[in-house]
């Protein structure tokens, strides 16, 4: 009975988070093929040692992401932290994708993995990798690595 609660608690919370969040098309969305050009990027440190899987992403060739984590939360959504490598600059990401529908959305960014997993980006609800390239070639990478498969096999 008590988890059954605490479960709708946090549906209802984090429908309560949703339904009070600006549109999608807002000034906030992230884009991840550019963040290492923002603010949230910094300058990467000579000589460190990156545990991670480079993910191949055929749309964007001028950057490195390598997926540094990943995790399945209770309401079977994976969360991935992301990191990306331009030139001499570095970013990090925390994303979450439903695999199943291929969804997909940004939670943080920063120019660490501890500030990525601490900041809240908003960048909409989880929406389709349809007509979003990089999203699509990371969420299938993450969706593999989680042992999901990435959409329904049609």
């Amino acid at each position: 009975m008590a988890m059954r609660l605490v479960g709708g608690l946090v549906a209802a919370l984090s429908m309560a988070a949703c339904s009070a969040a600006p549109p999608p098309d807002e000034p906030g969305n992230v884009s991840l093929r550019n963040l290492v050009e923002t603010d949230k990027a910094a300058e990467a440190r000579a000589g460190y040692r990156l545990q991670g899987d480079l993910m191949p992403t055929p749309s964007d060739t001028q950057s490195r992401y390598y997926l540094l984590r990943n995790r399945t939360t209770p309401l079977g959504t994976v969360v991935a932290i992301i990191r990306q490598e331009r030139g001499d600059r570095i970013a990090y990401a925390r994303a979450e994708l439903d695999c199943e529908d291929r969804l997909f959305h940004v939670l943080g960014v920063g120019s660490t993995r501890g500030e990525a997993e601490a900041d809240i980006a908003y960048d909409g609800p989880l929406r389709p990798t349809t007509g979003l390239p990089l999203r699509e070639e990371m969420g299938r990478f993450v969706c593999q690595a989680a042992g999901k498969p990435f959409g329904n096999a049609a």
